[in-house]
């Protein structure tokens, strides 16, 4: 979903309908995501 979001530059509203999810599913996933990369950054450093 991140690489939909910020590598394709799809819009939400555009990630939902090629997923078939709701616009709220695709907002919490993408949010958890980057959530769960940056404690993994952090913990590379």
């Amino acid at each position: 979903m991140l690489v939909l979001r910020y590598w394709s530059e799809l819009t939400e509203a555009q990630i939902a309908d090629t997923l078939g999810l709701s616009r709220g599913t695709v907002k919490s996933t993408a949010s958890r995501a980057l959530d769960a990369l940056e404690k993994r950054l952090e913990a590379a450093r």
